[in-house]
């Protein structure tokens, strides 16, 4: 027995999911499959890329990711948590259920990514990044690992006793933590929906987990959450719950809301909901993102600006002191992720206007 199907086994038997993921980072080059004694099924697709089968499933297929910016460790402490607790007979799976770290290699080095940043690289975007030797980048590599676990796990089947198709509720919640403080701690970035309407009833499940601020995108993105999205028509939402810390130092008790209602899908029961009113949520739509268009061009913010910050009509926000800038159109204006430090084409913030439902 090699080394990492004696880690595996160790992990059937303890559940040390964190541990398991941290060992092996890199990935593997074969899935793994096992029983356990409660009579749930688990395959490994990958390093990182867990699923759970209970005997009998519901129709709802549950994705909690987590990791996909390696530093963002809290999200990565709630999903432990959870895989722990199955081990432990302590959270009963009922659902089709996968859960996910994204990028353990970032991770293992406390960095939001190693060369790319995986949440621009998904809906086949990371076949677009060619290098000096040609061989894809850890992330885009891995952006299409985690795309074919994921098509595996949603995509459904002839029923073999009914022959009926099976009509799932597919569910994605990728777990963030964000760079910056927030003037609103928790919030949920809602991908571009295409043509179909917002989810009330989505959103009332995060205000039924104490989030009551909501971004609704405007685009096509790279993004995870789109990709499930748009890819499956899954209820997806990338879910912000607080600022970075390390492995440790995270308050885990700021995360019941959220942790207590992916327990309750998990466990196939109504989850606590706060119904959508324009009175008791903050509901933003993206206006635009801002763009570094070149090496100087910059966010004119200092670092202590938090997220949701907002402007007065004709404040200069960014500029490379030359022609490309972007001032403020309307008052009221806010940005969340500002961040000067990244590659030429990327963001380096997104703009938002208040709107109602």
């Amino acid at each position: 027995m090699n080394d990492l199907n004696k880690s595996w086994q160790d992990f059937c038997s303890n559940g040390d999911f964190l541990n398991f993921t941290r060992t092996w980072e890199t990935g593997s080059e074969e899935s793994f499959e096992s029983s356990l004694s409660n009579g749930l099924k688990i395959r490994l697709y990958d390093i990182g890329i867990l699923q759970i089968i209970p005997k009998s499933p519901s129709a709802s297929y549950v994705l909690i990711s987590s990791g996909v910016h390696g530093n963002e460790t809290a999200p990565i402490e709630i999903v432990d948590k959870m895989v722990k607790d199955i081990w432990a007979d302590k959270l009963e799976v009922k659902v089709n259920l996968m859960f996910i770290i994204g990028n353990p290699p970032a991770m293992n080095i406390s960095k939001r990514f190693k060369i790319q940043n995986l949440n621009r690289l998904f809906s086949g975007r990371y076949q677009s990044i060619v290098n000096n030797d040609s061989k894809p980048d850890y992330e885009c590599e891995r952006a299409r690992i985690i795309e074919q676990s994921v098509t595996d796990f949603f995509t459904v089947t002839l029923d073999q006793k009914t022959e009926k198709i099976i009509n799932p509720i597919r569910y994605h919640f990728d777990l963030h933590t964000a760079i910056r403080p927030s003037k609103h701690e928790k919030f949920v970035v809602y991908p571009y929906l295409d043509e179909r309407p917002w989810d009330k009833n989505h959103i009332a499940f995060f205000g039924g987990s104490d989030i009551t601020t909501v971004l609704l995108g405007n685009q096509p993105a790279g993004t995870f959450s789109y990709y499930s999205s748009n890819r499956f028509n899954a209820l997806s939402a990338t879910v912000e719950l607080g600022k970075v810390m390390p492995f440790g130092e995270n308050d885990m008790n700021s995360f019941i809301g959220i942790d207590s209602n992916l327990r309750r899908l998990i466990r196939d029961e109504a989850p606590v909901i706060k119904p959508f009113n324009n009175t008791d949520y903050k509901v933003f739509e993206v206006k635009q993102d801002i763009i570094k268009t070149n090496d100087d061009f910059k966010l004119l913010l200092g670092d202590d600006v938090k997220n949701f910050t907002s402007f007065d009509k004709g404040t200069l926000l960014a500029s490379d002191g030359n022609d490309e800038s972007y001032t403020v159109e309307k008052d009221g204006e806010a940005i969340v992720f500002p961040n000067n430090n990244v590659p030429v084409g990327q963001r380096v913030g997104v703009l938002l206007q208040p709107v109602k439902l």
